[in-house]
């Protein structure tokens, strides 16, 4: 079979940052002989987070044998692997913005393959949580991007945050991050940089790369004022945010006061699993006093289980609420948890290793790092959402702890011509032996 056959999804993702990879300006001199290959530097970064390698030392010492080298050609497409200090050395300086190609190309990709049309949800827009995690912290550490905590004792902390956007669909196993946003320390700022400063610069980024996406943005209750649903109503997006009682007084009471003379609204419903949904809503209600032109919809729910367990929780949307539309939209700020369950904690607890200290560097290195680790999880998500081989090989692992250590055995130990065969290795490893009439996955018997 040609070559040119055996390519499958992950190859197409793996080619697109490459070539955004080769793009980027070289920071280092033109005069610098030798030197490795911007790209061939990027590519081996990357290849370490979606090979979920737990460390750079380990990545240097396996790259020291010839199968890996192979296969970092064959698969990843580098003619040069660095070291670990050299890799770090070339990632450091390379202002992070240049990684934006990386997630709009993938995007782009999932757009042309019409798998976008499985996140749709509100007619308003696709549903996308924007949330903040940390991904460094150190009170030794640091570097002049890192925000700091108790600066002027002598026990500072420092830390690096990321403000994350992803496209989810309530039901929808798969996300799709963009572009996170750095939470770093602005050149000359007096001050730490924080989630809400750094909306106004995602929300700029996302509109300038993604202009006729239209989104429904879901937040939690740190956003729910008058400045930001405005900036936000600003781009075009609608919203869903938490707005907890105890930080919106004013709203509630005016929404007490309206239902005191029966103009709010009441709904409720039992689902066929026994669990009975409760409802109190109403349409345009100022946010606050402060803010009366801004108005919002504040819906109220209260969900009790067959065991009598207790949910409750209150939003205020620019969605209009009804009988029918309640449900959609209490569903859709619920869905605020796949961006802290299925993204934050996979990237930290799945393998990802988002808050490992790959190396911290004296510039951007920390950040590129967790921008290679969500790339990595990007590419993941879209061969879960595409690819049938990956799909086999997870379901041939029994989850996704085992795959990656499937994935990871197979990179070190065996020569592989494509991911084809990497995949086929994979899924026939559990009935047929690892490599069984793989013709491309050859052990070293050197």
């Amino acid at each position: 079979m040609p070559a040119k056959q055996d390519k499958i999804l992950v190859d197409r993702l793996i080619n697109t940052v490459r070539q955004q990879a080769s793009l980027i300006p070289d920071h280092r001199p033109n005069n610098c002989k030798e030197k490795i290959l911007l790209s061939d530097a990027i590519m081996s970064g990357l290849a370490v987070m979606h090979m979920k390698c737990p460390s750079l030392l380990s990545f240097e010492h396996e790259c020291k044998n010839p199968r890996v080298v192979h296969n970092l050609r064959q698969m990843y497409g580098v003619q040069r692997i660095p070291s670990d200090t050299h890799l770090r050395e070339i990632l450091d300086p390379i202002e992070t913005d240049h990684f934006r190609p990386f997630f709009k190309s993938l995007f782009s990709y999932v757009q042309s393959s019409k798998w976008l049309k499985k996140f749709q949800y509100f007619e308003e827009g696709y549903l996308a949580p924007v949330d903040g995690t940390g991904h460094f912290a150190s009170g030794k550490i640091s570097c002049p991007e890192c925000c700091i905590k108790k600066a002027d004792t002598d026990t500072p902390q420092y830390y690096h945050q990321l403000l994350a956007i992803c496209l989810v669909k309530p039901g929808q196993k798969e996300v799709l991050p963009l572009m996170p946003e750095p939470i770093t320390k602005q050149v000359n700022a007096s001050k730490n940089d924080c989630e809400k400063t750094a909306l106004k610069r995602l929300l700029e980024n996302v509109y300038r790369e993604h202009p006729k996406l239209k989104l429904v943005l879901t937040f939690d209750d740190l956003y729910s004022d008058g400045p930001t649903i405005k900036m936000v109503k600003s781009y075009g997006y609608s919203f869903i945010m938490v707005a907890k009682d105890s930080d919106h007084a004013s709203l509630v009471e005016a929404v007490d006061n309206l239902d005191a003379r029966g103009e709010v609204n009441r709904y409720e419903y039992v689902d066929e699993d026994g669990y009975r949904h409760w409802f109190r809503y109403v349409n345009n209600v100022p946010i606050n006093k402060s803010h009366k032109d801004v108005l919002v919809n504040y819906l109220e729910y209260v969900e009790i289980s067959p065991k009598g367990e207790k949910y409750t929780n209150v939003w205020v949307t620019d969605i209009q609420l009804t009988d029918d539309s309640v449900t959609r939209v209490m569903r859709g700020g619920r869905a605020k948890w796949k961006i802290e369950n299925e993204t934050f904690n996979t990237l930290k607890t799945q393998g990802y290793h988002l808050e490992h200290n790959y190396g911290h560097g004296k510039e951007h290195l920390a950040t590129n790092f967790a921008c290679l680790t969500f790339t990595a999880f990007l590419i993941d998500q879209i061969e879960q959402l595409g690819c049938c081989l990956f799909q086999k090989a997870w379901t041939a692992s029994h989850s996704k702890k085992a795959l990656w250590e499937h994935m990871r055995s197979l990179f070190q130990w065996f020569f592989i011509d494509s991911w084809r065969d990497f995949f086929m290795a994979i899924i026939s490893r559990t009935s047929e032996g690892v490599g069984h009439n793989i013709r491309s996955v050859i052990p070293d018997t050197s």
